[in-house]
C-alpha cells in the first residue's frame, strides 16, 4: 500500500485496488485499477458541482495522506466510532429484496445468546467515546424473546443503547407501549406515506398499515422522540417526500429528525429491479424539489467539528460526527413555524454554504482565545460568551431576515435575545420567545455504500462502525458500517457456530 493512495474495492473481484475519481458529463465516477481485472469504475455522484462544493467549504486538501488500504478486519487504526451497531440477530419478520442482512440471504441463523452481549457491551464500554450511541441492529431486533434483557445489559454497562426497527411489532400496542415503557429511542424505518412504496421496495404492502399503526402507538405512549429513517429512491418514493415531512411535523411531538437513506445495489442480481440509481446529491435534490417554493441546502455534517470551540460555552461539545469526510454525511435543518417546516433559506438573505463557511472561519479564529478559558469557571464563561456574541453578532444580523424571524421585530429585539442567550437560556428557548422560529427538525442523508462506491478516503474517517466480539480472542473490535457487508457473514458465521457448540450459561449480573 502507498501511502495518498486511494483505494476502492474492484467492482470484479473485489480486492482492494488503487482507485480516483473522474468527472464526466457532471458526474462523477470512481475509477478502480486492477491489476487482475483491468479498469473499471462506479457512479459516486450525479453532481460534480454540489460534490465539489462541499469539499470547497469544508477546505479539503486532497493531496493529505490516506495510509489506509481497506483491510478492515485487520487494521488496528482507532476510528472512535460515535454511532455503534450491534447485529442482535439476522431472523426478520419481512423479506425486503433490498436488504442482505438475513437468514436466507447469508445463508445460517445469527442469534448468539445473552451471554455473547455480556461480554460485548463489557468490553465495548471501556473503547467508544462517552457519547457514543449504540444500535441494536438486525434483521429485525424484536423478534428476539429477550431483546429487553439485551437492552438491559446494555445499560448495566452505561451503553446508550437504542434498536434499529421496521416496527412491525410495534402494531401490537402491549408490546409497543412495553418498548416506550423501556424508554429506547427508535430508529424507525419509514419510507413514504402510500402502500405503493412498499409494495415496490419491500415486496410486502400490507407493512404499510402495520408501520402506520405502529406510528400511532408511539404518538399514544413514547415519552421519547425517535428517528424516521427513509429509504429514498428516485423513481420509487421520491415525489413522497413533502408528504413524509409534513407528517413529521405533525407528529413532532415524537419525531425529532429524518435519515435518508439513498437506496444501493447490493442485492443479489435478479432479486430487485430499479430504473435509475440514487446518490446522495440525489437525495439532497429530492428533498429541495418538496419545497419549489424556496431552496433547501445541505451542508457537510462534519462540518461541525469547527463549531466545537463555540459549544464548549453553551453547553454542549460532544457532536458525534466530528472529523466527517466533506463527501459523506449532510444535513440540512428544516424550521417550523407551528404550520408547517420550513427550509432554512426562507430565514436566510444569504446561501447557507456561504454563511456556514464564514461562521467556520471565525471559530477557527476565535479558537485560540476560547481555548484558553475554563466555561466550568463562571467568569470565564461570561467571557467566551462575550467573545462569541462580539464576533458572531454582526455575520448573523448581515445573513437572517429578521423579519421573518421575529415577531417583535424593532431594534432592541436582537441584543435583548442575546442578552438571554449570553444569562445561558438555551436557544430554542429563546426563539420560542421571541420569533416564528418553533421548533427545528434536520434531514440528514446517511450513505451506506456498496462495494462499487467505497474509497479509502472517507472510510479513514469514518465514526459509524460495526461492533463485535471477535470469536476467537475475545477481543472487541469495530469495522466502518459502509464497508461492513464485505466481512460481516464470515464473522457472524464463526460467532454463531462458537455459540451453537458451546454450553450456554446465564449474563453475568454486573
Amino acid at each position: 500500500m502507498s501511502i495518498g493512495t486511494n483505494y476502492g474495492l474492484c467492482g470484479v473481484c473485489r480486492r482492494s485496488v488503487p482507485a480516483e475519481h473522474v468527472v464526466r458529463e457532471e458526474k462523477v465516477y470512481l475509477k478502480k485499477i486492477c491489476d487482475s481485472c483491468g479498469t473499471n469504475e462506479s457512479l459516486v455522484s450525479s453532481s460534480a458541482k454540489r460534490w465539489r462544493k462541499k469539499r470547497e467549504i469544508c477546505h479539503y486538501d486532497e493531496s493529505q495522506p490516506i495510509s489506509c488500504g481497506l483491510e478492515c478486519d485487520s487494521c488496528d487504526h482507532e476510528h472512535e466510532p460515535r454511532m455503534v451497531f450491534i447485529d442482535v440477530t439476522n431472523r426478520c419478520n419481512m423479506k425486503c429484496p433490498i436488504c442482505i442482512a438475513n437468514v436466507s440471504s447469508m445463508g445460517f441463523e445469527f442469534n448468539p445468546p445473552l451471554e455473547y452481549f455480556d461480554e460485548l457491551f463489557r468490553d465495548l464500554s471501556s473503547i467508544i467515546p462517552e457519547q457514543a450511541a449504540i444500535n441494536l441492529f438486525g434483521g429485525e431486533p424484536t423478534v428476539r424473546d429477550d431483546l429487553f434483557d439485551i437492552i438491559e445489559l446494555g445499560r448495566r454497562h452505561d451503553l446508550d443503547i437504542r434498536i434499529v426497527t421496521n416496527g412491525l411489532r410495534l402494531a401490537d400496542e402491549d408490546y409497543c407501549r412495553r418498548l416506550c415503557d423501556a424508554r429506547v429511542p427508535l430508529l424507525f424505518a419509514f419510507d413514504g406515506l402510500d402502500p405503493s412504496i412498499y409494495e415496490r421496495m419491500r415486496k410486502n404492502q400490507g407493512a404499510y398499515a402495520k408501520k402506520r399503526q405502529a406510528l400511532e402507538n408511539l404518538k399514544k405512549y413514547s415519552t421519547k422522540k425517535h428517528t424516521i429513517m427513509c429509504c429514498i429512491a428516485r423513481n420509487i418514493n421520491d415525489e413522497h417526500m413533502r408528504a413524509l415531512i409534513d407528517f413529521s411535523h405533525e407528529n413532532r411531538d415524537f419525531i425529532k429528525c429524518v435519515h435518508l437513506i439513498p437506496l444501493t445495489e447490493t442485492w443479489e442480481e435478479g432479486e430487485f429491479e430499479h430504473d435509475v440509481s440514487t446518490t446522495i446529491e440525489d437525495a439532497e435534490e429530492i428533498i429541495d424539489r418538496a419545497f419549489p417554493e424556496e431552496t433547501v441546502e445541505f451542508v457537510p455534517f462534519g462540518l461541525q467539528e469547527s463549531l466545537v470551540p463555540l459549544m464548549r460555552f453553551f453547553g454542549s461539545a460532544k457532536f458525534r460526527w466530528k472529523g466527517v469526510h466533506p463527501n459523506c454525511e449532510s444535513i440540512t435543518y428544516l424550521v417550523s413555524d407551528g404550520n408547517g417546516y420550513k427550509p432554512l433559506a426562507f430565514y436566510l438573505k444569504r446561501p447557507l454554504d456561504d454563511i456556514v463557511e464564514e461562521i467556520c472561519r471565525l471559530s477557527k479564529q476565535l479558537s485560540p482565545k476560547l481555548d484558553s478559558l475554563d466555561p466550568d469557571n463562571k467568569l470565564d464563561l461570561a467571557l467566551g460568551r462575550w467573545h462569541i456574541a462580539r464576533a458572531f453578532t454582526r455575520p448573523l444580523l448581515r445573513s437572517l431576515k429578521l423579519g421573518a424571524i421575529f415577531e417583535d421585530a424593532r431594534p432592541k429585539t436582537v441584543p435583548r435575545i442575546i442578552g438571554e442567550l449570553l444569562r445561558g437560556r438555551s436557544l430554542q428557548e429563546v426563539l420560542s420567545s421571541h420569533s416564528s422560529v418553533k421548533g427545528l427538525m434536520y434531514m440528514v442523508v446517511l450513505p451506506f455504500e456498496e462495494h462499487h462506491s467505497l474509497e479509502s478516503a472517507r472510510l479513514k474517517r469514518c465514526l459509524s462502525a460495526f461492533a463485535y466480539a471477535d470469536p476467537k480472542s475475545g477481543e472487541v473490535r469495530t469495522i466502518p458500517a459502509c464497508i461492513w457487508q464485505e466481512y460481516k457473514n464470515p464473522i457472524l458465521r464463526s460467532i454463531a457456530e462458537k455459540y451453537s457448540s458451546a454450553p450456554r450459561r446465564r449474563a453475568a449480573s454486573s
